[in-house]
Parts: structure tokens; C-alpha cells; sequence
């Protein structure tokens, strides 16, 4: 088998060293020909360091990295350039000094590597002669790669320091404009695209890839490239957890797929598929090593979990063209990986953008870095509260039920809840699924798919949630216990003990009913 490039952002040593290299040069060629000012979004860890570094290699004509890719007969080796690399996703920024000082150590050293001087002294001039110095020293147009290019403004977002930064970075990349003539290629990578930032408020025609169809899966992997890459990876999981090849498959589908930006073409978060198949395990990496601090510093002051819970719906500009000051939660959540783009919805007048978590790895991280803390409720409590729900609800006991929930729910201020069924479901199944009970949730039956079941021992318990603030607690347990029979949810658990269950909401209330057969 071919070594896994987990942590590997460089192209060179990935196909220098025999690293396993799931080929993006397809869509690579189309980006370099779609337009000459390219900026792409995607969440941390996502890829876009190692498409940046596939970029410069390319463009510097060195063939032999290339060899056996989509690419290499497509391709012009002859006509090389330079290409000026600038990385921000290293490095602290918490205040103007530490950017002005990285910006200008990142123009030395590639003023060394070139071999170029640079004699001015502010920032935005030194740029300027690093651009046109190498280009007249090559007598050829440059190629600039800018990698996290907002870095600096997402560890600043609840700053004060965060408008001269801004303003910093923009009058920094402006320089792009003004040395037009001396660039061939621009290629900018980022979470998000803030719209006042001038990298975007003033450069022309810069070609926004993120929404762009063609562009879907440039970073991540498809299911097509999971399973055509990495079929000894996944028999090897599979051998080491007693289960079927397909049954792996599912397995991985469901901790780490669902990725999109589109609402069609789905991918998997390659560094969390990659570090699954090197450590065998189905854990949340992604999320530990994520921009977890953004969430719990900027949002959490005025965070809904209604944003997590329930699906939201925001409309193109919001999530093209945010702004520091008026970026939505739903957006922010989305830049930084933790909602993605289920369904693209196009109206008359405007377009929207369906949002919600993309997979089982975010899904149960979410719940036990985020809720726990915002809602105080410790990860022994979630123990307690889960293992309590599941006795009782095999017993049969709906006050205790009620009771547990109660006091599972009533740390959330109620300003904050959701108003439907789903919100309740959701907090419901990753309160399960966080302490290890074997839980489904949205199973696919027969006739419909089941909110949530709970296999037990030889007891399988179905569960349908409902709420309403004017329906009346009996017509909403029979409405969910005829949905559970009417739609045939137990038909596949012919052999087991099966409880059938309705959990209702209204207003502040709960209401419940269970049924043994």
C-alpha cells in the first residue's frame, strides 16, 4: 500500500516520496483556465494548501511531479514562471505589529529565494518591488499564490484591533491591482470571502469559486475517488472491525461525507478520512484540530442552537458577500466547516442556500464541544442524563422521562430553542449518540424514514418527535404513534422487542407516550 499523505500539504513530497495522491488536476487545468484572478473558499484542513502547492508546481514547469496525472499531457511545461508564494495560515496576529512583522519576514525570504533586492520600507512598497523585481530579472510575467489570505481577520473577529487589520491587509493586497501588468496568475484561497476587504472591494475581476458547480470537489474526496484510491484502507478498517466492506463504506459515508457547496455533488473531509484510515478509529480529528475557538469566541455571546438544530436557510449575498460586522451565524458556521449546502433553491428575484451539518463526526463534536459548554451542562451529566432516558424508556416510564429531559433541556434559555419538531430531535439524538448508545437518526424504512432508534440488547425503541405551541398533547402523540405505524418504522425489527414512543413538545411543556408490543 502507498503511504497516506495525512498532514502532507506539499505536492512535491507527496509525489516524490510515493504518498497516495488523489488526482485534482482535472479540475486544477480547468481552474487555470476559467479566469486569471481565481479565489477559492473552503473550511480549514480542507485541501487548499496542498492545491496551492500543486499550483506552484505547475506553473514553475516541473514535468515529472506530473507524471501519470490528468494533467501531463494537457499541459505547456515549456512556458514556466516564478511563482510568489504567500502562506498565512501560520503564525499569531494578535495585534497589527505581529502582521506587519510576518508580511514582511514572508518579502525577505522571497526576495532571498529569487535572489531580488528590496529597498523600501513600507509594506505595501516592499511587495511592489518583490513583484516587479523578479518579473523583470525573468523578464516574464510572476504567478502569486495566497494561501488562508484572512487569517489574520478570523483570529480577530471579536477584537478591537480587527478594523486597522483590515484595513492593513487590504491596502497590502491592493498592490495586485496597481502591478497588474506584471502578473500572469492569481490564485486566493481563504475561509471566507469578506466582502470589504479590498483584496475583493478593488481588484478586478476576481473569479469567486467557492458556489461554482465545475468547482464542487477540487478539495475533499468524492465517493467515486474514496473507493477507486483507497480499497486496501478501507478492507483494512473493515478486517479490523469485523464488518462487511459496504458495511465500512456506510460507515465512513456517514462519520465523514456529506460535504457541499452546491446542494448536489457531495464530498469527504479528507483529513478526517485520511487519519481514520491511519489510526483505525471513527473519531472526530477534524473538529480538534479545527478552528474550534472561533465558534466558542465570536458567536457563543449571542449563539443560537437553533442554528445548529434546526435546517437554515440564508440567502445568496449573505453567504457570498458577508461582512465582518454583519456576518450571520448560519454564515459563519458554514465558512468554518460545521454547516454545509444541502439544497440550492433559485426564486424570481433571489437565490437561497439550504444549510445544515454535513456529517456524524460534526454532528457529535458539535454537541460535546459546543452545546455542553454553552449550556453548562458537564460531559458526566450528558452520561447521566443518556443512560437515565434509555431506562426509563425501556421501562416504560414517562414521567421520569419528562422529568429527564426537563432537566437536560432547561439550562438552554428559552429565547434560544427551537420552534419545531427538529430542533428537539436533533438535541435528543446527540445527547444518545454522545455517550455511545447505539442510536439512529432520520432511519430509512419502508414507507418514510424514522426520527430516531435507539438498538438495545434485544429491544429496539422507535421515536417520533412532535411540537406544536396550538395542537393539543393527546393529538400530537397520536399523530406521531399513527406515523410510526402507518409508515411501517419497525417492519425490519421483526425479531425484536419493539417500543414505540412519542415525544411532544409545547411550549415549554412535554408531553409523552410509549407503547410495548
Amino acid at each position: 500500500m502507498q503511504k497516506l499523505p495525512a498532514g502532507t500539504q506539499s505536492f512535491s513530497i507527496l509525489r516524490e516520496n510515493n504518498y497516495l495522491y488523489v488526482d485534482k488536476t482535472k479540475y486544477i487545468l480547468e481552474l487555470t483556465e476559467y479566469g486569471r484572478i481565481n479565489f477559492l473558499a473552503r473550511p480549514r484542513r480542507f485541501g487548499k494548501s496542498l492545491l496551492v502547492s500543486t499550483l506552484k508546481e505547475l506553473f514553475e514547469g516541473n514535468k515529472k511531479l506530473f507524471e501519470g496525472l490528468y494533467i501531463y499531457d494537457k499541459w505547456d511545461w515549456e512556458d514556466n514562471y516564478s511563482v510568489i508564494t504567500i502562506d498565512l495560515a501560520g503564525g499569531t496576529y494578535n495585534a497589527l505589529n505581529d502582521l506587519e512583522a510576518k508580511l514582511k519576514d514572508i518579502m525577505g525570504r522571497i526576495a532571498r529565494d529569487f535572489q531580488v533586492n528590496i529597498y523600501s520600507e513600507s509594506l505595501e512598497e516592499k511587495f511592489t518591488d518583490l513583484i516587479s523585481e523578479i518579473s523583470k530579472k525573468t523578464d516574464k510575467k510572476v504567478v502569486v499564490l495566497i494561501d488562508e489570505y484572512d487569517k489574520p481577520i478570523i483570529s480577530n473577529l471579536q477584537n478591537k484591533n480587527l478594523d486597522e487589520i483590515q484595513k492593513k491587509l487590504g491596502s497590502f493586497y491592493e498592490v495586485l491591482k496597481t502591478n497588474d501588468q506584471y502578473i500572469k496568475f492569481i490564485f486566493i484561497t481563504g475561509v471566507s470571502k469578506f466582502a470589504q476587504v479590498s483584496v475583493f472591494s478593488k481588484l478586478n475581476h476576481v473569479d469567486d469559486l467557492t458556489l461554482i458547480d465545475e468547482f464542487n470537489s477540487i478539495c475533499g474526496y468524492t465517493q467515486e475517488e474514496l473507493e477507486d484510491n483507497f480499497q486496501p484502507f478501507i478492507q483494512k478498517l473493515a478486517d479490523k472491525f469485523q464488518m462487511s466492506y459496504f458495511h465500512t463504506l456506510d460507515k465512513l459515508r456517514s462519520y465523514y461525507n456529506g460535504y457541499s457547496w452546491n446542494g448536489e455533488d457531495r464530498v469527504y473531509n479528507p483529513y478526517s478520512t485520511l487519519l481514520c484510515f491511519k489510526h483505525g478509529e471513527f473519531a472526530e480529528e477534524w473538529f480538534n484540530t479545527g478552528t474550534t475557538s472561533v465558534l466558542v469566541d465570536y458567536p457563543m455571546g449571542a449563539y443560537s442552537l437553533k442554528s445548529i438544530a434546526e435546517p437554515s436557510r440564508v440567502s445568496y449575498n449573505e453567504l457570498k458577500n458577508p461582512t465582518t460586522e454583519n456576518i450571520k451565524e448560519e454564515v459563519l458556521l458554514f465558512q468554518t466547516g460545521y454547516l454545509t449546502v444541502d439544497n440550492v433553491e433559485v426564486g424570481e428575484r433571489a437565490k437561497f442556500y439550504d444549510l445544515k451539518i454535513p456529517n456524524l463526526e460534526v454532528e457529535t463534536a458539535l454537541f460535546e464541544n459546543l452545546i455542553a459548554r454553552y449550556s453548562k451542562i458537564s460531559f458526566n451529566d450528558i452520561l447521566d442524563y443518556a443512560s437515565k432516558l434509555l431506562k426509563y424508556t425501556i421501562d416504560g416510564d414517562c414521567k421520569k422521562i419528562k422529568e429527564t429531559l426537563g432537566d437536560y433541556l432547561s439550562p438552554i434559555p428559552s429565547n434560544l430553542r427551537g420552534q419545531d419538531e427538529r430542533y428537539y430531535h436533533v438535541l435528543v439524538f446527540m445527547l444518545l449518540y454522545s455517550a455511545k448508545i447505539h442510536v439512529h437518526s432520520e432511519v430509512h424504512g419502508y414507507k418514510g424514514n424514522a426520527d430516531l432508534i435507539i438498538e438495545e440488547n434485544d429491544n429496539v425503541i422507535i421515536i417520533e418527535f412532535k411540537q406544536s405551541n396550538k395542537s393539543s398533547f393527546n393529538y400530537m402523540i397520536n399523530e406521531a404513534l399513527e406515523q410510526i405505524e402507518t409508515q411501517e418504522y419497525g417492519r425490519q425489527y421483526k425479531n425484536k422487542n419493539i417500543i414505540k414512543g412519542a415525544i411532544v413538545f409545547k411550549d415549554s411543556e412535554i408531553g409523552c407516550k410509549l407503547i410495548k408490543e
